[in-house]
């Protein structure tokens, strides 16, 4: 792949230093007189009270050392300002991240968050622990790659989060495009701590964590434990989401939460084995199920199906998790050290009227149980029932079908064949459906050691191994041709007394209408897919003195080398390979996939005077030629402290992402997308808009690398009382990996001129109603991004016997150029959802601003978390409804006990959301309603927290 060289880099800065010369001192200036505020200081004002070693370093000294890269750090006081009770919670409280999905998001990545810096993907954040790569999830993102699941970790096991705001791939290694999150542990915890925490929001959560530490003659060791669990809420549980469906009103044609695909309709057959004649919807419709709740209505001849409470917006979930860490002197210059962790997340959604489809099975019309011999009629993958079947009352008045119960039970009609379309369960939502239950197994091992081999040199060795399991199984998926046979002979009632009144019997055999589990086994199976991600990692670091310069200061450098292998397999449900589940969705086993990398590395480190210091690393990776080739990535960064109240900060270097195993074997999702051409004949005017949940298909490619150059340049204010800081930063990211063309532009395309034109990655069953669409993973042109991070903080000293200090954090973007197909005719991204595209939402402003109060036995925090007002624009679309701001107000207060000998009680109560803001409202033709990377649909959320600690 090409490469910029140094030159062309360092003409590239020179031009946007240029553009961008009168915005930064504007910016400069503003900063200096209002934002006097605290925001969480830099690592770089942490560095100057404690000896650290700051993340941006490979290289060991043991004394305070500033990177010239920007470090934003959370440390206890943060997070336990946050109200986090799982990391995810920390997102929050961080500008420069943008794009993350939350554990709420309805899709196979509930349960799961990730960091995402600067809105480039989840992908291109690479998250350690203790310094060291913390394993990936065996689930991708929608564009293909691995993330790491940091919900895996219990909160109570951090001491600090340190995020590296710029690329990092010299020093890390590929992944580390956009930054670096690194998660601190408490390594000296002694002593004993057990808490617990409550959360009422629009459900509830419990959570109960401990930990134990304890130092002996030549080591130390701590654990940490924590349980979470939470209830979930249906959609229909959230007043604001309803109101957005058609004004509130879920039960009408027009609504994004009904479904032509009802609880059935029919008609009489013909000797051809197809529909004919009138139809009729469902007898039962309207009717409450055995909850009380009336899901379906009659419009026409059709009985649809409202499935607002189909599925939860917050799955139920319950939450295990241990992270362990041992070090031990084996000598006086020898130091052993381990950590281990092991989480296990069950996340429970629900699955209530789900489709069954037929047409995938066979095509032609007549077709003969393979087992019995009996012929099954169909008409395009519609089901017969016979006029034997017990609950089939329909009967045949001139070639019109009439429902006639009392005269079959009289005996003066006689029933007919007719033929059904619908779904098996409809009435089947809330809390009477099914589980779909996922869970996660995350295990991670690290073992190594630090040796001193001299007074100057140390040596550096780890052993990292993680393995991430998962497991979906979903319910009520139907077996098409068992579903034939148990209505052919009267197994099971396809019809809405199942579920409308389940008790009643049949007039013609007395069989009770509820079709019970024996029946149901007979027709559905249980939708199960594996995965499994290995990633081991072996890496050594040599690093120490090199020579010393003219002026007394001493060059330091490290020298080092890493191995990494990721083990890949995803094995696909066998009814769903095989095409005998009824679905329209396709999918696909991977088996045995892997993917190693060989690096080298090098850094230095140059104190040119006592105030200028230099930074150099160079990295070389490996993929091997099928895998995404090799990569040189340099980096040169510079700290100047010009003075006691200001340093200036610089680097400038490459990043690499080769593309992942998923990128290159092709991946199948499911979502919502609105489709204006259900039922419509090719080349007739599109009707109106309806929504469906899709397969999303995206087929594997030969691919190029991802790779990314960046720069930043910032300045760093410190005073008696205030510290402060601003960076301004610019990524070049070339050759993304991405889905070619979204999926609802697919669709939207087939409509653009108001005829349907259908496009043959479209996929759709004999009735035109949607079943996937298929796109593909290309090489897109690149995005140019360029933003400014502010932070400030401000003491003002003793105050009502507390220490007051007035703290903020923000971020503003001011490019996001997204050139698609290399053309130069990009899309400003900035400011927009970006839903087209593989990135997140970008509101280009972010900006926390709090009160913080400290006692000796008090606490308290209010922070305001603001989010600017965002576009939902596509390339092709400039027609959607901006999305508001908002602004959000959290609360905390927390007091401590102080029992002497015995130790210490801490408790803590606060709100987040204190005012309950809604979720800002997205377009009406999107089922969602809210924008999950921005908003939590759970409102109002308060907590209480105690700790015991001695």
């Amino acid at each position: 792949m090409q490469k910029h060289t140094i030159t062309s880099l360092i003409t590239n800065l020179a031009t946007n230093l240029v553009a961008s010369l009168v915005t930064s001192l504007a910016i400069f200036t503003v900063a200096l007189f209002t934002l006097a505020l605290p925001m969480q200081a830099s690592a770089q004002d942490q560095a100057a009270l404690e000896e650290i070693v700051v993340t941006g370093s490979n290289i060991r000294r043991k004394r305070d050392f500033d990177t010239p890269s920007p470090i934003q750090t959370l440390g206890l006081e943060e997070i336990e300002g946050a109200g986090a009770g799982q990391v995810q919670d920390l997102f929050k409280n961080l500008s420069v991240n943008a794009g993350s999905e939350t554990s709420t998001s309805q899709n196979g990545r509930q349960g799961v968050s990730q960091f995402s810096l600067r809105g480039l993907g989840v992908s291109g954040t690479l998250t350690l622990v203790n310094g060291r790569r913390a394993g990936v999830s065996p689930i991708s993102s929608d564009d293909g790659f691995f993330f790491t699941d940091v919900n895996q970790y219990p909160v109570n096991m951090i001491e600090r989060v340190e995020i590296l705001t710029d690329g990092a791939s010299a020093t890390y290694g590929s992944e580390a495009v956009s930054g670096v999150v690194n998660i601190i542990t408490r390594n000296n915890f002694e002593g004993a701590e057990f808490g617990v925490e409550f959360r009422d929001a629009t459900n509830s959560a419990v959570s109960l964590n401990a930990a134990f530490g304890s130092s002996f003659e030549k080591g130390h060791f701590s654990t940490f434990i924590n349980y979470y669990t939470q209830d979930g809420n249906y959609r229909g549980e959230f007043d604001w989401l309803r109101a957005r469906d058609n004004d509130g009103d879920q039960l009408n044609t027009a609504s994004l939460w009904d479904s032509g695909t009802g609880a059935g309709r029919y008609n009489l057959v013909n000797a051809e084995g197809s529909r004919t004649g009138n139809t009729i919807a469902d007898p039962a419709c309207g009717s409450p199920n055995q909850a009380g709740v009336v899901n379906t209505f009659e419009s026409g001849n059709n009985c649809r199906y409202s499935f607002i409470n189909q599925r939860r917006l917050i799955p139920e979930e319950d939450r295990l998790q241990i992270f362990s860490q041992f070090d031990y002197a084996l000598t006086d210059s020898v130091q052993l050290f381990s950590e281990f962790s092991y989480s296990q997340n069950e996340i429970r959604d629900v699955i209530g009227g789900a489709v069954l489809r037929s047409e995938f099975s066979y095509s032609q019309n007549e077709i003969r149980d393979v087992i019995g011999g009996a012929v099954l009629r169909t008409d395009n993958g519609d089901f017969l029932i016979p006029s034997s079947h017990p609950f089939n009352y329909f009967t045949n008045s001139g070639d019109t079908l009439v429902w006639d119960p009392a005269g079959i039970q009289a005996g003066t009609v006689e029933a007919a064949d007719v033929i059904f379309r619908g779904r098996p369960q409809a009435g089947q939502d809330g809390p009477l459906a099914d589980d779909i239950t996922r869970k996660y197994d995350n295990g991670r091992f690290v073992l190594g050691f630090d040796a001193d081999l001299s007074d100057a040199w140390s040596l550096n060795a780890s052993y990292m191994y993680s393995r991430s399991q998962f497991s979906d199984r979903q319910p009520r998926s139907y077996n098409a041709n068992a579903f034939r046979k148990a209505v052919q002979e009267g197994v099971w009632n396809p019809f809405g007394s199942a579920w409308a009144d389940p008790t009643s019997s049949s007039i013609k055999n007395g069989q009770l209408a509820g079709n019970d589990a024996s029946a149901l086994e007979v027709i559905s199976a249980n939708r199960v897919f594996q995965s499994e991600a290995i990633q081991q990692v072996v890496e050594v670091i040599l690093s120490g003195d090199v020579f010393e310069l003219g002026n007394g200061n001493m060059v330091v450098a490290a020298f080092g080398a890493q191995y990494r292998d990721l083990e890949y397999n995803d094995i696909a449900d066998s009814l769903s390979e095989f095409r005998l589940d009824g679905r329209a969705d396709p999918v696909f086993s991977i088996n045995d996939a892997s993917q190693d990398v060989y690096a080298l590395f090098a850094e230095a480190i140059i104190p040119a005077s006592d105030n200028l210091e230099i930074q150099l690393a160079a990295r070389y990776e490996d993929y091997g030629d099928e895998e995404g080739g090799d990569t040189f990535d340099p980096k040169v960064g510079v700290r100047w402290s010009l003075n006691d109240t200001v340093m200036l900060r610089g680097s400038i270097g490459t990043s690499f992402q080769a593309p992942s195993i998923r990128n290159l074997a092709g991946s199948v999702g499911s979502g919502a997308l609105s489709d204006s051409a259900t039922g419509v004949a090719a080349g007739s005017a599109c009707g109106g808009v309806d929504s469906f949940n899709a397969a999303q298909i995206t087929t594997g490619a030969d691919l190029d690398p991802q790779s990314a150059t960046n720069f930043n340049l910032g300045a760093v204010f410190q005073r008696e009382n205030f510290t402060g800081s601003i960076d301004y930063w610019n990524y070049d990211y070339e050759d993304l990996i991405q889905t070619g063309d979204d999926f609802q532009d697919i669709l939207d395309n087939e409509c653009a001129t108001g005829i349907y034109t259908p496009d043959a990655r479209v996929v759709r069953d004999s009735s035109g109603q949607l079943n996937s669409v298929i796109s593909s993973f290309v090489n897109i042109g690149s995005v140019q991004a360029t933003g400014f991070d502010l932070t400030a903080n401000y003491e003002f000293g003793e105050v009502a016997g507390g220490n007051l200090s007035l703290f903020g954090i923000g971020t503003l973007i001011t490019d996001f150029d997204i050139d698609q197909d290399g053309s130069g005719n990009g899309f400003d991204g900035a400011n927009n959802r970006n839903r087209f595209i593989g990135f997140g939402s970008l509101p280009d402003t972010r900006l926390n601003i709090g009160l913080d109060w400290n006692s000796e036995r008090h606490s308290a925090r209010i922070v305001a978390r603001h989010v600017g007002a965002y576009d939902d624009r596509t390339p092709t679309d400039d027609s959607r409804d901006e999305i508001e701001s908002q602004t959000f107000i959290d609360v905390q207060y927390g007091f401590v006990w102080d029992h002497s000998s015995s130790g210490t009680t801490n408790v803590t109560v606060g709100v987040n959301n204190l005012f309950d803001e809604d979720p800002a409202k997205i377009d009406d033709s999107e089922r969602i309603a809210y924008d999950g990377e921005v908003a939590d649909p759970r409102g109002r959320i308060a907590y209480l927290r105690a700790r015991y600690s001695f």
